[in-house]
């Protein structure tokens, strides 16, 4: 598996294994994430390519994850993007909706998701509807199979997609 992180600078690490840090070892549970501390975690920064390229970098703070999206085109006006619509954390089959959300503008812009959790999540995704090139974009932490985490949100039906599949292999 590879790890992707920005590092001071903006510079982007690569790493063929899991992070450990000298002072610990990261859980397996956290594999893909890097452990600051016990308030304050950052997960691997994932990023999707398409007309408007994304990087979504995680942390947790306190009963909140916040997500930093960093967009960036050369072709699409990024205003017209509302986060707070189509963006989505999955967690333990649940949809959450951002409780914040920055806005976007111009070729590269930055903005924050803000989801308030009772815990911080070992495994998580964040499905973003309908960026220009891309109908779905969804990353999950830690990377991986989270077949499981993808269950919910069709934003026309409110159904969840396990639903819709059941009636579709009963024959409706």
């Amino acid at each position: 598996m590879i790890t992707k992180l920005l590092v001071g600078g903006g510079a982007l690490l690569s790493l063929a294994a899991p992070l450990e840090t000298a002072s610990s070892a990261i859980p397996p549970a956290m594999t893909g994430a890097v452990a600051h501390s016990s308030q304050d975690t950052a997960y691997a920064t994932q990023i999707s390519e398409g007309e408007v390229t994304l990087e979504l970098e995680p942390r947790w703070e306190d009963s909140v994850l916040v997500v930093e999206v960093r967009a960036n085109t050369h072709s699409v006006d990024l205003s017209g993007i509302n986060l707070r619509e189509v963006a989505r954390l999955v967690v333990d089959d649940t949809s959450v909706t951002p409780v914040e959300a920055g806005s976007l503008s111009g070729h590269h812009a930055t903005a924050k998701l803000v989801f308030h959790l009772a815990e911080r999540p070992t495994s998580f995704a964040i499905e973003i509807r309908d960026v220009p090139d891309v109908p779905l974009r969804l990353l999950k932490w830690p990377a991986g199979d989270a077949k499981a985490l993808v269950s919910a949100w069709l934003p026309r039906t409110g159904e969840r997609r396990t639903s819709l599949r059941r009636r579709a292999s009963a024959g409706r």
